[in-house]
C-alpha cells in the first residue's frame, strides 16, 4: 500500500471527523470588510503547493460545484477517489503539463507533494529546470526508516525545505505521545539540517485541538495545545512550521481572528511558510481574496522572516483558473522570465 501519498488526505479526513468543518459551523460567520485587490508579494517569495493540480495528475474529474461546498463535505465526496489518488507514481506527460501550466503562469516556486514528488528525483529537477522553477520544499512521509532517501531525494531537486503534511508518529492523541513526536521531530530535523536542509510541519486542524495540561517551567499546568508543545519541545534549528491558514482559522474559529494573528506574533521565529489558503463563511476553501481572512493582517503578524507564500486550494474543479487568481491575487499579477 503506497500510505505515503495517501496520508495528508487521511490526516485531512481525520481532523473533519473530529470536527474541525462541518457544514454549518461557520455559515453564521459574515465576510469580512472588502479584501485589497491583490498583495503584492514578490514572486520570489511565492510558491504553489502541488497539490492544487492533484486531481489533474491523477485525471479525476471535480464538479464545479464542489468548489463551494464546505470542506467537510467536499471530502467526503471525495473518499471513493482516495485509493486513486494514492496510486502509482505519475504519468510523466501529464506531470509535465502540470509543470508547464505551472510555470506559463508565473510562478517560479513549487512545494511539492507525495504524489508528483514520487517521480524520479533527477528526473523531476530536470523537469522543473526545463520550465524555470526551482522546488523549495515539499510534503513527504516522516518514515525514519526511508528518511535518508527522502533527504536525498529532496537534495536532489535543489530543495531548500523538506516537510511533512502532519506531525508524525506515534502522533497528538496523549501528552505523551506529543512529547515523543516532538523527540522524533527534532532527530529528523537533526539529520536534515547536517544535510544542509530544514524540517518543517504543516497543521490542520487537530494540532490545536488537542490540548493537555503542560507545564511551562513554573509548576502550574495549563491547558496547552498539542502544537505549542510540540514548538517548545523541538530546536528551533531543526525544526520549523508551515502554518496553513485555512486550517488555523478553523482551530481558532472564524470569528476570532484576532486570536490567530497574537498567535502568528508570538510564534512568528519558528514559522518558516504559510499556506495561503482562504476560508468562505460557509467552511469552503475559496479564492484568495474572494473569503473572510485580511491577508495583509496575517502577512503582517507572520512577520518579514516567512520564507515562502505557498498558494493551496483543495482539489478546485478548475486547477489552472485557481492556480492562476492565487498567483494575481499574491502578486498583483507580476511575472518575471522563466531561469530569473
Amino acid at each position: 500500500m503506497k500510505g505515503r501519498h495517501i496520508a495528508p488526505l487521511l490526516m485531512i479526513s481525520s481532523a473533519l471527523a473530529a470536527g474541525g468543518a462541518s457544514a454549518h459551523d461557520h455559515s453564521a460567520h459574515k465576510k469580512a470588510p472588502a479584501a485589497a485587490r491583490c498583495l503584492g508579494l514578490p514572486v520570489e517569495k511565492v510558491a504553489i503547493q502541488t497539490y492544487v493540480f492533484a486531481s489533474t495528475v491523477a485525471n479525476i474529474p471535480i464538479p464545479a460545484e464542489w468548489d463551494t461546498m464546505p470542506v467537510g463535505e467536499k471530502f467526503e465526496r471525495l473518499k471513493p477517489s482516495f485509493a486513486k489518488l494514492a496510486g502509482a507514481k505519475p504519468d510523466p506527460a501529464r506531470l509535465e503539463s502540470v509543470l508547464e501550466q505551472i510555470s506559463a503562469i508565473g510562478y517560479r516556486n513549487i512545494e511539492g507533494m507525495d504524489l508528483i514528488g514520487g517521480s524520479d528525483p533527477a528526473a523531476y529537477a530536470k523537469l522543473l529546470k526545463d520550465n524555470g522553477l526551482q522546488a523549495v520544499a515539499s510534503h513527504a512521509s516522516l518514515d525514519n526508516a526511508k528518511w535518508p532517501a527522502t533527504l536525498a531525494a529532496a537534495k536532489a531537486r535543489g530543495q531548500r525545505f523538506i516537510g511533512s503534511g502532519g506531525f508524525g508518529q506515534p502522533g497528538l492523541d496523549t501528552l505523551d505521545h506529543v512529547l515523543e513526536t516532538a523527540r522524533n521531530l527534532n532527530a529528523l530535523g537533526e539529520a536534515a539540517s547536517a544535510e544542509g536542509l530544514t524540517l518543517y510541519v504543516h497543521n490542520h486542524t487537530g494540532e490545536f485541538d488537542s490540548r493537555f495540561p503542560y507545564d511551562h517551567g513554573d509548576g502550574k499546568p495549563v491547558m496547552t495545545s498539542a502544537w505549542e508543545i510540540v514548538a517548545a519541545n523541538t530546536d528551533p534549528r531543526f525544526v520549523q512550521f508551515e502554518v496553513d491558514i485555512f486550517w488555523a482559522r478553523l482551530a481558532f474559529k472564524p470569528d476570532r481572528l484576532d486570536d490567530l494573528l497574537a498567535f502568528l506574533e508570538k510564534y512568528r521565529s519558528r514559522i518558516a511558510l504559510l499556506h495561503m489558503k482562504d476560508l468562505a463563511p460557509n467552511g469552503a476553501v475559496t479564492d484568495l481574496g474572494a473569503g473572510t481572512t485580511d491577508w495583509r493582517r496575517v502577512i503582517e503578524a507572520a512577520g518579514p522572516q516567512i520564507a515562502y507564500y505557498v498558494y493551496e486550494f483543495d482539489f478546485p474543479a478548475d486547477p489552472v483558473k485557481s492556480a492562476k487568481t492565487g498567483f494575481n491575487y499574491l502578486t498583483c499579477g507580476e511575472k518575471k522570465p522563466a531561469g530569473t
